[in-house]
């Protein structure tokens, strides 16, 4: 169970289920996936060392990637940004959304592994 801030700053308790655990797996597989970053899915024949991750470590590996399209030298910011901006922007957007929907689930969740992300406890 988590907190979050509802309006005029009220606390909403925040509890995953099992539907929306899965909700959120079918998700990130997808953005993983359409990044080319396959060996993130959880679950896959691609999947490496994800077996037990949960979703803080979905939440921590995208904001990971994020800061990828963010990073001088990085192909992700470098080349995309520079050749496609309307993908960049469109993938970014990817990340960044998914994070945003899923982090006020995680406060009481502990990464399984570490993603260099502010994540990552």
């Amino acid at each position: 169970m988590t907190t979050a801030h509802g309006q005029r700053g009220k606390v909403v308790i925040m509890k995953l289920t099992d539907k929306q655990f899965a909700s959120a797996l079918r998700k990130y597989n997808e953005i993983m996936w359409y990044l080319c970053y396959e060996f993130n899915t959880i679950g896959t024949s691609f999947s490496e060392n994800t077996q037990n991750w949960n979703l803080r470590d979905m939440v921590a590996e995208c904001d990971y990637v994020l800061s990828t399209y963010y990073e001088t030298g990085h192909c992700n910011c470098d080349e995309l940004k520079r050749d496609n901006y309307k993908a960049w922007r469109s993938e970014t957007g990817k990340l960044k959304r998914f994070i945003a929907h899923w982090e006020p689930y995680i406060s009481d969740m502990k990464c399984a592994s570490g993603h260099c992300s502010r994540y990552d406890n």
